[in-house]
């Protein structure tokens, strides 16, 4: 470990010696804000970063092989070179300030055909299985409300109703058991995320 109990990125090479990484750095809007940040603090001890900007969100510290942000080797060589080959993983830091955004996972081979068919918008063909360690306390929710809770919230705010059309919500009212529950719940998800964007920027407003 680095000084200050800070983590030095280091990976073995053949000869069995040290080697210091440089993580990559992403600054999405989520990140938390300058040195309150530990992606920023991690980035600034490894020299991912020569000094931290406090009105800049840091969000995630990469370490890993992946394209849109390869992990470096002091002496200019790719992780992957390194190594050999890609990682089958990705491993990450993030400093979350504010909530994510709506993320879908696919499994492998869902990845495989996403990226085939889509190579702009789904960038590898890996599938997003995830672990999550806390490293401070962090709030994470999974899922959806109850299928009760999702109606007394279409009836009592018309912004959210009004990004659902009116099959999805019927389906949700009429909802009786696991199955409907279920198709409800597709229903109402495909429609409100493809809520008109003139709607939903009206209702949210």
């Amino acid at each position: 470990k680095a000084p200050g109990l800070v983590p030095r990125w280091v990976m073995p090479d053949a000869q069995d010696t040290i080697q210091p990484l440089k993580p990559v750095v992403k600054d999405y809007a989520w990140g938390i804000r300058g040195p309150d940040s530990r992606v920023a603090r991690f980035a600034l001890e490894s020299g991912s970063i020569s000094e931290i900007d406090p009105s800049a969100p840091y969000a995630e510290l990469w370490l890993g092989t992946h394209p849109a942000g390869p992990t470096m080797l002091e002496d200019g060589r790719t992780l992957e070179e390194a190594v050999g080959e890609p990682l089958p993983f990705l491993f990450k830091v993030l400093s979350a300030g504010k909530a994510l955004s709506i993320q879908a996972h696919p499994d492998k081979l869902m990845a495989q055909k996403l990226h085939q068919d889509n190579p702009e918008k789904y960038k590898d063909a890996t599938h997003k299985p995830e672990l999550a360690i806390a490293l401070t306390p962090f709030e994470a929710m999974c899922g959806f409300r109850r299928i009760e809770e999702i109606s007394v919230f279409l009836r009592k705010h018309p912004e959210f109703a009004a990004c659902v059309s009116p099959d999805a919500k019927l389906q949700v009212f009429m909802a009786q058991d696991e199955e409907t529950e279920r198709f409800a719940l597709r229903e109402l998800f495909s429609s409100f995320m493809h809520c008109d964007p003139a709607v939903s920027t009206e209702q949210l407003s």
